[in-house]
């Protein structure tokens, strides 16, 4: 019964039988296959087809034998020799199932196909159709080489042979007219035409069930793309493109256009690519799947008109494995060898990017809180030493100075060592209110010029015992300012604070206000120490020291700055710092006239840093300045 797919249910019972019989035979000619070409397909297929094109022509010569001897008689010797000459096809097809040579096979096919055009030239006549179509059978025999040299060797061997007819007809060697009569040359002429078209249908057969393999092949690797949503690609063994399903597109937006070939391997990243190579080697040279990941450019970003675009890169993860047939190495019949997937893992990466920063970020947390901890002991236990060491002084009558003066002298150390330890307090609730946002702002219409007059006033005394000169600068024509009063002092008194402290006997530190746009611009420069490039861009965080090595050589906790940026944050400002070593300092903060504050209050302003030699004077900054959040 023979039973077929679709509406039709039942089929002729005699197609059905010559379907098992080929089935059936091209089945055992299979098992004839040598070793080295199972594992091909393509070169299976072609080795099937030839053999089964040298038997096919074999078995009907076998067949029409009897029948031609008993029309013609006893066979002369060159028909003796075409019969034995006929048996050659089985010879190599001996030869190519026991050595996978498909060259020396056909080769050895060829060869008798020539002799055999020579032995029936010489019998029916050098011109007869017969021996001209058994001479042009031989190249017409070695397509299934694929071999353009193998093939140029039989066609000139071919030639040869037709020359030598020639010649043999030139000399009357050979005769020119047919000798055997119609029949004779009937019976060649067809027994050819049927080996070319023996060959010519094996050859097509071939060529068709490797066009349905890929075809099948694509429909079978898109499916699985589909199902798993990812792009798939097959590679040849030198790693180039042959087929790319159509999630890229969708995926990258990138097509098979934009990665056959070396497409993928040109968009790769320049230093991934060793990776991607040596990934595809390994899958190419072993059974386990090997990964690799590498950055991919999917397209260009946009860019001005006098701009170059800068390429766009996401990152891809990509597994590779050799193809398998059977539990053994393939190749497909486009020469495929290796098959990949491709993944976008871009957000993977930013999440990782995000939780290194995150850990350097908790790392430097805790390193800050150790600073901290470890500056504010200093700085709580140096002014309470001393409040407790002379108010014992003072409440023992038996060590209690005699002298008034002394008696005072000591009440003042113990109301300044207070009152430092009031400020240190203050300083840490502030910042601590900044962090939470629960600093509040009571902004109202302030003078600038009387507040910075009020501030250096009271710096101004420290300024002098230093031995530093304090310079003023304030424009005529200031507007007044919305802020908060409390905070404005605060910023300014911690920059006076910080550039008087910093700044060796003999110095400067100028201050300067004038309106730059719709800014205020306020200015503090000095001549001090400066600050080395390396901690530039950690100025402003909490509880950080310029500076600060194994000893402290100044005083503080490091949080002026950090209250500074804080409150410029809140009046939604912007802070500024130029400085260079030995060359002094410049900070530079700008506050919206109109008190335009910031939504989060969460936020800190931004410090612009630069490192450049200024010159011996506080000086302005340049407008060039490194951003730093």
């Amino acid at each position: 019964m023979c039973v077929q797919v679709g509406s039709e249910r039942s089929a002729d019972p005699g197609s059905c039988v010559g379907v098992q019989i080929v089935s059936g035979i091209r089945a055992e000619m299979g098992a004839w296959v040598h070793e080295t070409a199972r594992d091909h397909p393509a070169d299976s297929r072609r080795h099937v087809a030839f053999m089964g094109s040298r038997l096919m022509a074999t078995l009907a010569v076998a067949v029409l034998a009897p029948l031609y001897l008993a029309l013609r008689g006893a066979p002369a010797f060159w028909e003796a020799l075409v019969f034995l000459l006929a048996l050659a096809p089985v010879a190599s097809v001996a030869l190519l199932s026991r050595t996978g040579d498909l060259v020396a096979a056909q080769a050895l096919s060829a060869s008798a196909s020539i002799l055999a055009a020579l032995a029936i030239a010489c019998g029916l006549g050098g011109l007869s159709a017969a021996a001209l179509i058994w001479l042009a059978l031989a190249p017409m025999g070695a397509i299934f080489a694929r071999s353009s040299r193998f093939l140029a060797g039989v066609a000139a061997a071919s030639g040869a042979a037709f020359a030598l007819i020639l010649a043999g007809v030139g000399f009357d060697v050979i005769p020119a007219d047919a000798q055997g009569g119609l029949l004779l040359n009937a019976f060649y002429v067809g027994a050819a035409l049927a080996c070319v078209a023996v060959t010519a249908f094996s050859a097509r057969m071939v060529e068709a069930r490797s066009e349905r393999s890929r075809e099948m092949g694509d429909a079978r690797f898109t499916t699985l793309a589909g199902a798993l949503g990812d792009p798939l690609l097959r590679h040849d063994q030198q790693g180039a493109v042959l087929f790319v399903s159509r999630e890229s597109e969708s995926l990258f937006g990138l097509g098979a256009r934009d990665l056959c070939g070396r497409g993928l391997f040109e968009r790769i990243f320049v230093q991934d690519r060793p990776a991607f190579l040596k990934a595809l080697s390994q899958a190419n040279n072993g059974a386990a799947a090997v990964r690799a990941e590498f950055r991919l450019r999917i397209g260009a970003a946009a860019a001005d008109k006098d701009a170059s675009a800068e390429p766009v890169f996401r990152w891809v993860e990509m597994r590779a494995r050799r193809l398998m047939l059977e539990g053994r190495t393939a190749i497909e019949d486009d020469g495929a060898s290796v098959i990949s997937i491709l993944r976008d893992i871009s957000r993977e990466k930013q999440a990782d990017v995000a939780r290194e920063e995150a850990l350097a970020e908790a790392d430097r947390a805790n390193a800050s809180k150790d600073r901290f901890l470890a500056n504010l002991s200093h700085e709580l236990r140096t002014p309470l030493n001393a409040i407790i060491g002379f108010s014992e002084i003072l409440s023992n009558e038996a060590i209690m100075p005699d002298a008034l003066a002394r008696r005072r002298e000591y009440a003042a150390i113990i109301h300044a060592s207070g009152q430092h330890l009031l400020s240190v307090v203050n300083a840490i609730l502030d910042m601590s209110k900044i962090e939470a946002g629960c600093f509040d702002i009571e902004s109202e219409a302030l003078q600038v010029a009387p507040l910075i007059e009020a501030c250096c006033d009271m710096i101004k005394l420290k300024a002098e015992q230093t031995g530093l000169r304090l310079e003023r600068e304030c424009a005529h024509d200031l507007p007044q300012v919305i802020a908060d009063e409390r905070a404005f002092k605060q910023i300014l008194l911690n920059l006076l604070s910080n550039a008087v402290k910093f700044t060796p006997a003999g110095g400067e530190v100028r201050v300067s206000a004038r309106l730059e746009g719709r800014s205020l611009s306020l200015e503090v420069a000095d001549t001090g120490v400066g600050v080395k490039q390396a901690d530039l861009p950690r100025l402003g965080d909490a509880f950080f020291q310029a500076g600060a090595a194994g000893g402290r050589k100044d005083e503080g906790t490091g949080l002026g700055l950090s209250v500074v940026r804080g409150l410029v944050g809140l009046h939604g400002g912007a802070i500024s710092i130029s400085s260079a070593p030995g060359q002094g300092t410049c900070v530079k903060v700008l506050l919206p006239v109109d008190g335009a504050l910031r939504a989060d209050k969460r936020s800190s302003a931004r410090i612009d840093v630069v490192s450049f030699p200024v010159s011996s004077a506080p000086v302005a900054l340049s407008s060039k300045v490194k951003k730093v959040a």
